[in-house]
C-alpha cells in the first residue's frame, strides 16, 4: 500500500532505528533467550572459482541484506560466520516477547531472499530455539565476542541444518512462548543426544506482530474473573452514560498481568456489549516492514468495521465521512492512506507535516461519524448507500497496551480525546497501559490519556480472591492444600503469574487431572519458574541501570526477605547510596520495606521477581555471593537478626561450604522440628545430609550421616510422607557395618514408626524388639525410651492393650523429671506419646474415667511444651478415647482443634483419622449431612496420601474409620452399605493383623446379620 502522505515524515517510535551493539558493560549473566541460526545454502558453490575478493563481496552483500532484520526486532548478531550468523533475541537486553521477535525477523529474512517479482536471489535456511543461556562479552585484547552458550543455541543449529531451502524451523520451546501470532506445521522431532528426550520441531508458515488481546482471552480461557467488582461496575456505569450520549475516555492502568485485558473482556462477555461496535487499535512494540503504518491501520480498521472488510464500499464510506466531518483536504489525506489520489487542487502543494495533521483530523472525523447516532446527520443519513449495522451504534475504541503507542498514534489519540466533549458521539475511548517506569534511564512513552479523563488503577487480588481463583483452576483435592499456599505466596495476587505458574505445573506433570479436578503428583516441580514470566520480569529489570540491577540481584541472593545490613556487607555501598537505591527499587515496585526493628528489612514485592533476579546470576557468581553473605552473618548476632540460624544454614549450603552447611543445617533442622515447622526442618535436614556426603570418609562423618538419615524421616513422618525406606534401610546398614549398636537401634525404631503407619505391625514389633536387644549391654536411656514407647504404640494398634500398658510403665520409669518435655528421638514429646496412647488402652479395657483423665493430662503436657505436633497427637487421641468411651459430643472439640492445628503446620498424617472421628460423632449426634461429608474427606485423604504406594495411608488407622463409617451408615438405616463397609473393615484389619479391629468388625457384621458374638469370646480377644 502506498504511503504518499507520510513518506517524508519520521517516526521516532520505530524500535529498529538503533543498531545492535555489544554490551561491553554487562557482566556474565544467565538469560532466557531465543537463538536463531541463519545459513546461506550452497555457499561453497557460490564462491567456487571466484576471486577471494569477489567471493567476500558476494557473501557480505547477502549477509548485510539478511542481518538487517535482526536489529529491527531488537535482536543481537552474536556471531558472524563465513556463510551465516547466529542472532539472539532477549540478550543482552531481556525482551518479554523475544520468541515472537525471532520469528518475525526470520520471516523478514526469508522475504529478503526474493526480488520484487518473487524470484529467488539466493537461498537460506533458518533454525530457531528458545531456552536458558549464559551470555557475556569475551575479549582477550585481540578479539571481542559476545557469547551466548546453552542447549537452545545448539538446538537452533540442528534445526537450521535439517530445514529445507528458504524455510525456517522452530522448536517446541519457542512455540510455547508465543501465545498468538505464528502459524506452524509439525515437522517431526529431533534430539541433541541419545541421553535427552526428543524435541518436537515445526515449520514456520507465518508470523504477525500481534499480542494477546481482550477478545483473544474470551476464547482462550474460562477462568473466573475474580474480584474487580467495583472496577467492573465503574466500567458499565461509564458505558451506560456513553450510550445516553456522553462520550468519555477511560484509562485502565496496572502492571503487566494484573488483569487489564481480562477486565475489558468482562465487558465484552456481557450481553449488553452486543449493542456496541468494537474498534480495536492494539499497540505493539515491534512491527514488520510490510505492516501498515499506524494511521493506515486505523483507516483500515474503520473500513473493515463499516463494510466487514476493506472493500471499496468501506473505503469510500471512511473517505466521505472524513470529508464531511473535517473538510475536503482531510478527506484527501484519508484517501492517501488508502493509496488513492487527492481530489482537492490544494492537496499537491501540502508538505508531509501538513498532510500528517490532516490525516489525523480526517480519521478522528470518520471515527466520530461512525459513533454518531442515526438521524443526527452522520451515519446512513449521508446518502452514500452504506447500510452497515455498525454505523450509528455505540462505539468502543479499544487501545490495548497504550504504553507502546508511537508518537503519531499518541497524536491521534490525543486529538480524538480532545474532540469527544460536545461531539454527541456515543463513543468510549478505552485504553490499557502499564505504569510509567521510574528513573532518568526510563523515560515515559506511549499514551497516558488526556487531562480530565477517567482512570482506574488495578492492584493485586486479595488473598481470598486468589484462593477463589485457585479453587476454580485446581479443584478441592486435599493434595493441593500446600500447593495452593505455595502458588499464592509466589504469585501474590497477580492473575497472569497465577495462570502461568499453573500452566507450568500442568506441562511439567506436577499435577494431573482436568481443570477444577487436579491432584498433586510431583511436588518437586512446584518451584519451576515459567519462562514466559522470566522474560516479562527480566525486561522490567533490564530497564534499570546496571548498578541498580546488580543491587537487586545481590538482594535476591539473600532471599525473598533481606536484611539491609547484610545487603550493605554484600555490596560495599555507602549508607546514603544504598538508601537511595532501595528507595528507587521500592518506588519502582520491586521491593517493600517490611520491618524496622530489631533490624531493617525489605521484601521482594513478588517472590517471582526474586526468582528471576537470582536466576540471572551465574552459578559461580551465586556461590561467591552466598559465601560473602555467610561471612557477613558470622559477624551478626541472633538478637538483631532473628532468623540468623536459618540464614547460616541456607547460605552455607548454597556456598558449598560443606562443613558449615552440615553444622548449621542440622542445628536449624532441630530448631525447626522443635517448633513444628516441619517443612523447614525437612529442608534443613535434607541439605545437611547432602552436605555431610561431601565430607571426607571418616567414622565421625559416618555417624553424622546416620543421624541425619534418621532425623529427616522423623520430620517427614507427620507430613504423611512415605518414600523414606531407602534412608532408613541405609541408616540400619551403615550402623551395623560400623558396629554402632546405639544408632542401629535408633534406625530400627524410626523404621518401625513408619511401618506402624503402613499397617505392617508385626514387622514393626520385630524391629522394636531387635533394637532393644541391641541395647542389652548398653545404657542408652534415650534410645531405650523411644523404642519402648514405639513398641507400646504398635502393641496398642495390634490390640494387645495390657501388654502395651506394661511396656509404657517400663518406659515411664526411665523418664527424667528434669526434662518433662523431651522428645527422646520421637516425633512428639515422650510423655505425650505415652499418655495419649495409654489413654486409648485404658478406654479399650473399660476404664473410662482413667482413660479420659490420662488423655486430658497428655493434652495439658503438650500445651505446656508449646510443641504443636504434640498437641495435634494428644488431641487426636483424646477425641479417639472419648469415642471409645461413648462420649461422642465430647470428642468433637478435641478433633476439631486437632484438625485446625494439622492444617496450620501442614501435618496431614493424622487428619484422615481426625476427620473420620468428626464424621462419626456428627452423624450419631444428629448432624448427618456434615458428618458424611467429613467421612468423604477422610477417605479421600487416606487414598491421596497413599497414592505413591497404591494403597491408603496411614493404612494402620483405616480399619477404625471404616468401622465408624459402617456404624454411622447402620444408624441411618443404610444396612446394605453398612454391611459392605464392615466387610471392608474386616479385610483391612486382617491385612494389618489388628486383633481388636478384627473383633470389632466381626461384632458389627454379626449385628448387621442379626447375630451377636458371645461376650466371652469378645473379652478373650480384647484381653
Amino acid at each position: 500500500m502506498a504511503d504518499t502522505m507520510l513518506g517524508a515524515a519520521t517516526d521516532e517510535g520505530r524500535p529498529w532505528q538503533e543498531a545492535s551493539r555489544l554490551p561491553g558493560d554487562k557482566p556474565r549473566e544467565r538469560k532466557v533467550v531465543t537463538a536463531m541460526f541463519v545459513d546461506i545454502v550452497r555457499s561453497s558453490a557460490m564462491v567456487a572459482g571466484r576471486d577471494p575478493e569477489d567471493a567476500d563481496d558476494l557473501l557480505l552483500s547477502i549477509l548485510n541484506c539478511v542481518t538487517e532484520a535482526v536489529p529491527r526486532f531488537e535482536g543481537t548478531v552474536t556471531q558472524m560466520l563465513g556463510d551465516g550468523f547466529l542472532a539472539t533475541f532477549g540478550a543482552p537486553g531481556a525482551k518479554e516477547d523475544h520468541a515472537l521477535r525471532a520469528c518475525l525477523a526470520a520471516q523478514d529474512i526469508l522475504s529478503a531472499t526474493r526480488d520484487e517479482q518473487g524470484r529467488p536471489l539466493f537461498h537460506i535456511r533458518i533454525g530457531i530455539s528458545s531456552g536458558d543461556v549464559v551470555a557475556h562479552v569475551v575479549t582477550n585484547g585481540l578479539w571481542t565476542d559476545y557469547r551466548a552458550v546453552g542447549e537452545c543455541v545448539h538446538m537452533a543449529a540442528k534445526l537450521q541444518q535439517r530445514a529445507a531451502s528458504d524455510t525456517a524451523q522452530l522448536s517446541r520451546d519457542t512455540l510455547d512462548l508465543i501465545p498468538v501470532g505464528v502459524a506452524v506445521r509439525p515437522m517431526g522431532s529431533l534430539r541433541l543426544s541419545d541421553e535427552v528426550e526428543p524435541m518436537p520441531a515445526f515449520l514456520l508458515d507465518g508470523a504477525r506482530a500481534v499480542r494477546r488481546t481482550a477478545t483473544d482471552l474470551l476464547s482462550a480461557t474460562d477462568a473466573p474473573h475474580v474480584g474487580r467488582e467495583e472496577e467492573v461496575a465503574t466500567l458499565f456505569a461509564i458505558a451506560d452514560s456513553v450510550e445516553a450520549g456522553a462520550p468519555a475516555q477511560l484509562l485502565l492502568q496496572g502492571e503487566a498481568g494484573i488483569g487489564k485485558s481480562r477486565l475489558v473482556g468482562e465487558f465484552l462477555r456481557d450481553p449488553r456489549s452486543r449493542r456496541w461496535t468494537l474498534l480495536q487499535w492494539p499497540q505493539m512494540p515491534i512491527r514488520r516492514l510490510a505492516d501498515p503504518d499506524d494511521l493506515e491501520a486505523v483507516a483500515l480498521s474503520l473500513a473493515e468495521q463499516v463494510a466487514g472488510c476493506a472493500s471499496e464500499e468501506g473505503i469510500g464510506w471512511v473517505c466521505e465521512a472524513a470529508r464531511r466531518r473535517s473538510g475536503s483536504l482531510a478527506g484527501d489525506a484519508v484517501r492517501a492512506l488508502f493509496g488513492r489520489p487527492g481530489l482537492d487542487q490544494l492537496w499537491s502543494g501540502l508538505d508531509a507535516a501538513q498532510r500528517l495533521s490532516l490525516g489525523i483530523e480526517g480519521l478522528v472525523g470518520a471515527t466520530l461519524e461512525l459513533a454518531a447516532p442515526l438521524g443526527t446527520g452522520g451515519g446512513s443519513d449521508a446518502g452514500d448507500g452504506t447500510a452497515s449495522g455498525a454505523v450509528g451504534r455505540p462505539l468502543l475504541v479499544l487501545v490495548e497496551d497504550a504504553h507502546w503507542a508511537r508518537p503519531v498514534m499518541v497524536r491521534l489519540l490525543d486529538r480524538l480525546a480532545q474532540a469527544l466533549p460536545g461531539s454527541r458521539a456515543r463513543l468510549l475511548l478505552l485504553a490499557t497501559r502499564r505504569p510509567p517506569p521510574l528513573g532518568p534511564e526510563s523515560e515515559e512513552r506511549g499514551w497516558s490519556g488526556r487531562p480530565g479523563g477517567r482512570r482506574i488503577d488495578l492492584g493485586m487480588l486479595s488473598p481470598g480472591q486468589v484462593q477463589s481463583f485457585l479453587a476454580h483452576w485446581l479443584g478441592p483435592d486435599w493434595s493441593l492444600v500446600e500447593l495452593k499456599a505455595q502458588v499464592a505466596s509466589r504469585c501474590q495476587g497477580v492473575p497472569l503469574y497465577l495462570e502461568e505458574v499453573l500452566r507450568t505445573l500442568e506441562a511439567s506433570n506436577a499435577i494431573e487431572g482436568t481443570p477444577g479436578a487436579y491432584r498433586l503428583i510431583d511436588p518437586l516441580v512446584v518451584h519451576k519458574l515459567p519462562r514466559t514470566l522470566h522474560a516479562l520480569l527480566a525486561e522490567r529489570m533490564d530497564m534499570m541501570t546496571l548498578e541498580r540491577r546488580r543491587l537487586l540481584m545481590n538482594a535476591a541472593v539473600i532471599g525473598t526477605t533481606f536484611d539491609v545490613g547484610l545487603l550493605q556487607a554484600l555490596t560495599g555501598l555507602s549508607t546514603p547510596v544504598l538508601s537511595d537505591s532501595l528507595a528507587y527499587l521500592e518506588r519502582a515496585g520491586f521491593v517493600l520495606r517490611t520491618r524496622l526493628l530489631p533490624n531493617l528489612e525489605y521484601s521482594f514485592k513478588h517472590a517471582l521477581i526474586q526468582e528471576v533476579a537470582y536466576a540471572t546470576l551465574t552459578k559461580s557468581d551465586r556461590r561467591a555471593l552466598h559465601a560473602r553473605v555467610l561471612e557477613a552473618l558470622s559477624h551478626r548476632r541472633d538478637h538483631d537478626l532473628p532468623n540468623r540460624l536459618d540464614l547460616l544454614a541456607h547460605h552455607a549450603f548454597m556456598a558449598e561450604n560443606w562443613p558449615a552447611a552440615h553444622l548449621f543445617g542440622r542445628r536449624a533442622g532441630e530448631r525447626a522440628e522443635g517448633r513444628s515447622k516441619l517443612e523447614d526442618s525437612s529442608r534443613h535436614y535434607a541439605n545437611a545430609l547432602a552436605a555431610v556426603r561431601h565430607l571426607p570418609d571418616h567414622p565421625r562423618n559416618t555417624a553424622r550421616q546416620i543421624d541425619l538419615l534418621i532425623a529427616l524421616p522423623r520430620s517427614l513422618l507427620p507430613r504423611g510422607s512415605m518414600g523414606v525406606d531407602d534412608h532408613l534401610q541405609r541408616a540400619i546398614a551403615m550402623a551395623w557395618e560400623s558396629g554402632d549398636r546405639i544408632r542401629y537401634a535408633r534406625a530400627c525404631s524410626m523404621l518401625a514408626s513408619f511401618l506402624w503407619t503402613f499397617g505392617d505391625l508385626d514387622q514393626g514389633l520385630a524391629l522394636c524388639r531387635d533394637g532393644l536387644s541391641a541395647l542389652d549391654e548398653r545404657d542408652d536411656r534415650r534410645t531405650r525410651v523411644q523404642l519402648l514407647f514405639r513398641l507400646g504404640g504398635l502393641q496398642t494398634d495390634k490390640g494387645l492393650f495390657v501388654d502395651a500398658l506394661e511396656t509404657f510403665e517400663l518406659g515411664a520409669a526411665m523418664l527424667t523429671t528434669s526434662r518433662p518435655h523431651d522428645r527422646y528421638g520421637l516425633a512428639t514429646v515422650a510423655q505425650v506419646h505415652m499418655g495419649s496412647i495409654a489413654a486409648r488402652c485404658l478406654a479399650q479395657l473399660g476404664r473410662a474415667e482413667e482413660a479420659v483423665k490420662a488423655g486430658r493430662r497428655s493434652v495439658e503436657i503438650a500445651e505446656e511444651s508449646n510443641h504443636l505436633f504434640s498437641r495435634l497427637f494428644a488431641l487426636t487421641h483424646l477425641g479417639w478415647t472419648q469415642i471409645i468411651c461413648g462420649h461422642l459430643k465430647d470428642s468433637v472439640p478435641a478433633f476439631e482443634t486437632a484438625l485446625s492445628i494439622g492444617h496450620a503446620i501442614h501435618a496431614p498424617l493424622l487428619l484422615p483419622l481426625v476427620m473420620g472421628g468428626i464424621g462419626y460423632a456428627s452423624v450419631l449426634t444428629g448432624d448427618r449431612e456434615a458428618g458424611f461429608a467429613m467421612f468423604d474427606r477422610s477417605f479421600a485423604l487416606f487414598h491421596q496420601q497413599g497414592a505413591i504406594r497404591g494403597k491408603p495411608h496411614p493404612l494402620g488407622w483405616l480399619p477404625h474409620v471404616q468401622i465408624w463409617y459402617a456404624d454411622a451408615l447402620e444408624s441411618v438405616g443404610k444396612r446394605v452399605e453398612a454391611l459392605k463397609m464392615a466387610h471392608a473393615a474386616l479385610e483391612t484389619a486382617l491385612l494389618t493383623t489388628q486383633i481388636s479391629s478384627q473383633a470389632r468388625a466381626r461384632e458389627l457384621l454379626g449385628h448387621l446379620n442379626g447375630r451377636k458374638m458371645s461376650s466371652q469370646i469378645n473379652e478373650k480377644i480384647f484381653l
